[in-house]
């Protein structure tokens, strides 16, 4: 069953293509990698998927649903994260603490807000 499906997306940045009529599904529970040379547009086409980016042509859908229109934070609302290549985004933290950066989950005790990091490596390791 796809789970994340994306039809003749392109992206150009002024005169310069950066996409053309890319395609690309996903299947669920799918492990997929995505390689290619410096400049092929991975990252352009991966913060298109996360809403960072608008593709100028294209669909993308989540479940069937048409995601092209939905915000970046609906989109991780959905369950679409990006982790970035650079490793020094926060050296001193361990990687759960690096995929949740800003959006830490949170447990409550005596009514206090405290980080709940059991479940951030529990999600992290999922």
């Amino acid at each position: 069953m796809t789970l994340l499906e994306i039809r003749d997306v392109s992206k150009s940045f002024g005169p310069v293509s950066v996409l053309h009529g890319v395609d690309m599904s996903v299947d669920r529970g799918e492990v997929v990698g995505l390689v290619g040379d410096n400049g092929a547009g991975k990252s352009t086409l991966m913060k298109i998927v996360t809403g960072m980016y608008t593709a100028d042509q294209g669909a993308l859908t989540l479940d069937g649903e048409d995601i092209l229109t939905h915000s970046p934070g609906e989109r991780r609302r959905m369950g679409i994260e990006m982790i970035y290549q650079d490793l020094a985004l926060a050296k001193q933290q361990d990687v759960a603490a690096n995929i949740f950066l800003g959006r830490e989950p949170q447990k409550k005790i005596l009514g206090i807000n405290f980080v709940d990091r059991a479940t951030m490596r529990a999600e992290a390791q999922a």
